[in-house]
């Protein structure tokens, strides 16, 4: 809720159809209704063991978005590292074996989540914007030993959000992200989210677009084959984390591409 206070943060949200979407009662968990936790209901558990089960990569987004997704750059060092271990030690309990991958919430890293994802066995990470995978630095200032697989191409919401993609013109969103690929020599990487391509308002348009990329050729990958393709992580470049905007998202995001001169 205090986020609507945020510059262009309603607009964005308006922007990828809310009341479809997430659904009344999410909207007002943590304020009206209690945030509840996921990884206790048996439905929601049954769907993650199922996309294990598929043959999809699993792996850790955090145990409290909201909560990694502000406060991580002002949490103290053993805070970042009991929040992430709680969710490390939960995904173990849920799906029997440590995760070796992870994703943050809202693309929000620092050095220090950077060494607890490293004390609790993750190889791979997908947590910051733009660019070929690297090692980020530490807090430390040490380059880790995990891979960073940046997402390369904007979302479906924060396309949304931009003025030729409005209303009616949404369906223009899957050739832009054909020629995005397409451009790409080599792995590009796109960020889903569960309620937004998921929900009512947008699978139809998700499925369009998986089936343009099909119809061009396109593969798809897991998060560590993306990184194994990347070559040995010890001849990666090494890159310090950063805050930066992108168009479409009302909030910051990280980044490990060097300022623009």
């Amino acid at each position: 809720m205090k986020r609507v206070f945020r510059r262009g943060f309603v607009r964005k949200v308006m922007s990828a159809s809310p009341g479809v979407s997430y659904g009344l009662a999410t909207m007002l968990y943590g304020t009206l209704l209690p945030a509840p936790d996921i990884g206790r209901r048996k439905e929601a558990v049954a769907r993650m063991r199922e996309a294990d089960a598929a043959g999809h990569l699993c792996g850790i987004h955090g145990w409290d978005h909201v909560d990694w997704h502000d406060r991580l750059p002002t949490m103290e060092r053993e805070e970042v590292f009991s929040t992430f271990r709680r969710a490390a030690g939960r995904f173990a309990e849920l799906f029997g074996w440590p995760a070796a991958v992870a994703g943050a919430p809202g693309w929000t890293a620092s050095g220090l989540s950077v060494e607890a994802y490293e004390a609790n066995g993750i190889r791979v990470a997908s947590d910051t914007r733009g660019g070929g995978p690297f090692r980020p630095l530490r807090a430390s200032g040490a380059p880790a030993e995990l891979v960073e697989v940046p997402s390369t191409l904007p979302t479906l919401d924060e396309l949304l959000a931009w003025e030729e993609f409005r209303g009616a013109a949404r369906e223009g969103t899957v050739e832009h992200l054909r020629r995005a690929v397409a451009s790409v020599p080599g792995v590009a990487v796109h960020s889903i989210h569960t309620e937004i391509e998921g929900g009512r308002a947008f699978a139809g348009l998700f499925a369009r677009q998986l089936a343009a990329w099909a119809g061009d050729g396109v593969t798809f990958v897991t998060l560590s084959e993306a990184a194994a393709a990347a070559g040995a992580p010890e001849a990666l470049p090494a890159r310090p984390l950063r805050r930066v905007s992108v168009p479409g998202r009302a909030l910051p995001v990280t980044t490990g591409l060097p300022p623009a001169r």
